[in-house]
């Protein structure tokens, strides 16, 4: 798998910065998102779910890439996770008209991350079968 350097990279280039900026500024989140809170406790749940779920999975990507022992786990993180989110976007998309670049880049990035992740996952397990 030729690819699976640069893809680990890409991953942890995609999820690691993103997190670590939204656990220490929330309103980072608001200005590039729309999303906002309306309390403290609003607040430590979009640093959690935006900044700490988003740090995790690119920690994740970064212990891949150094040990690809966890390359499976990672894989099946970024499978249910980029269809999670692809398929509760693609809600959103039909349900509340969000028709915006950003709603699209994202969607797009979930897409490839469920798609690409269930391919390596098939690549490889046949490869240890073998």
């Amino acid at each position: 798998m030729k690819y699976l350097k640069p893809y680990l990279i890409f991953t942890v280039l995609v999820w690691l910065p993103w997190g670590v900026l939204c656990v220490f500024n929330t309103a980072v989140i608001s200005d590039v998102i729309g999303v906002t809170s309306l309390s403290v406790t609003g607040n430590s749940d979009l640093r959690a779910m935006y900044g700490g779920v988003q740090t995790a999975v690119g920690l994740m990507a970064l212990l891949a890439l150094y040990d690809r022992r966890y390359l499976r786990q990672l894989l099946v993180t970024l499978a249910f996770l980029g269809s999670g989110l692809a398929l509760s976007r693609s809600y959103g998309l039909y349900t509340d008209g969000s028709a915006t670049f950003y709603t699209f880049g994202v969607l797009s990035y979930e897409i490839f991350a469920t798609v690409s992740s269930i391919v390596l996952l098939k690549l490889s397990s046949s490869t240890v079968a073998k």
